[in-house]
């Protein structure tokens, strides 16, 4: 008798242990087809930007072609800005907002001349206030950074002044000329030493592109 409940009990166990197996290979293919019903459902939601005639346009193929298209200068843009950030920081920079404000309000009173307003024109840039705000205070940091070492001389302004004689205007006073002239001359000064700066600055930088 016992001999004989050891068989059945072989028999039996012997007899579950497929079904055991059936119910196990069930599950995994259950969670299997959810997961691959998911990844599809998130392909066409997430990774399909437009539909033409039935046809997909995959986000994949939408952001090289971006990244072909304007992609460069998007991250060196970034990189520069990480790069004047930390150099600021480094150098104890730092920009009051009151500066901020008064920029500010002088672009204010230059759009409102030209019968527009400050959210009408940034609207038009498809830009926002806070981005404003930001590249004021990164151009702040810039200028505080990299100014120019040399003062313009009266020789640089009669030589300017005699160079674009037939673009400046016959009605202004020689005061007003040399005042226009030395901005203009100071302002390309200005943005000379900040290349050269920013230049530097990425040379001395490590860089790595992924």
């Amino acid at each position: 008798m016992k001999k004989t409940i050891k068989t059945s009990k072989k028999t039996v166990e012997t007899k579950l242990m497929p079904k055991k197996r059936v119910n196990i290979v069930n599950l995994h293919l259950a969670a299997l087809l959810l997961v691959l019903g998911l990844g599809i459902l998130a392909y066409y939601r997430y990774g399909i930007v437009a539909m033409v005639n039935g046809k997909t346009v995959s986000r994949l193929a939408y952001i090289k072609n971006m990244e072909k298209q304007g992609g460069k200068q998007v991250l060196d843009s970034m990189v520069t800005e990480t790069l004047i950030l930390a150099e600021a920081q480094k150098k104890g920079i730092k920009i009051e907002q009151s500066e901020i404000d008064a920029d500010i309000q002088k672009i204010e009173e230059q759009i409102k001349a030209q019968g527009s307003t400050l959210e009408e024109a940034l609207s038009t840039r498809e830009m926002t206030k806070d981005e404003l705000v930001s590249q004021i205070r990164l151009q702040k940091m810039v200028d505080k950074m990299a100014t120019p070492t040399a003062e313009i001389t009266q020789a640089q302004i009669d030589e300017y002044l005699k160079a674009n004689k037939a673009q400046l205007p016959k009605t202004a006073t020689k005061e007003e000329l040399n005042k226009m002239a030395k901005d203009d001359l100071t302002s390309q000064a200005s943005n000379e030493a900040v290349g050269a700066w920013l230049e530097n600055l990425k040379k001395d930088a490590k860089i790595i592109y992924r």
